[in-house]
């Protein structure tokens, strides 16, 4: 009986290794590699001149003025003047230019009673005003380094009742650059 039980597993164990190759047989294949080169990527940075400068242009004044100094009422105007130097290399790049607003800090009711406001202009790269946000503007660089000139404005209205006593942090202000996708 023993024997007859060892032979019948021995028999199924055969059994099963011929049918599971049953189902594969190989066919001719070939490759070929093509002559194609790499791709590379482009890129964007953005980087700020050295010659920022605050001025108080209240009702038509060009005074330079320290921001940390100043103390502003309502009706006062202040504006932050720099060149931002753009390089950009890469088919079909655009950006989206604005400063971030997290980088203003400081006395909530005085900052919410201020109003900010952007303009960017370069005679090295097309710039155009978005629809969406306007303090937001899309550079499109025409070289490898373009060079666009802000001015930031910061305005406590004539009209505001808050704020007093407040103080606003501007020495960290910055600018963002961020590739738009293509198409848009």
């Amino acid at each position: 009986m023993h024997k007859i039980v060892t032979g019948a597993i021995a028999g199924a164990a055969g059994v099963a290794l011929l049918l599971g190759g049953a189902g594969t047989f190989a066919l001719w294949n070939a490759s070929a590699s093509s002559a194609a080169s790499s791709v590379s990527s482009g890129s964007l940075t953005l980087s700020a001149n050295n010659d920022g400068v605050w001025t108080d242009v209240t009702n038509g004044r060009s005074t330079t003025i320290n921001p940390a100094n100043a103390l502003m009422v309502p009706g006062n105007t202040y504006q932050f003047t720099q060149t931002l130097t753009i390089g950009a290399t890469g088919q079909d790049l655009k950006a989206n230019l604005t400063y971030a607003n997290q980088s203003i800090t400081g006395d909530a009711a005085l900052l919410a009673a201020t109003t900010k406001t952007l303009a960017v202009t370069s005679s090295s790269a097309s710039v155009v005003q978005s629809t969406a946000n306007a303090n937001t503007f899309v550079v499109s660089p025409s070289s490898a380094t373009s060079t666009v000139k802000v001015v930031f404005t910061i305005a406590l209205p004539s009209t505001a009742t808050t704020g007093q006593g407040g103080t606003l942090n501007v020495g960290a202000l910055a600018f963002t650059l961020t590739q738009t996708a293509i198409g848009s």
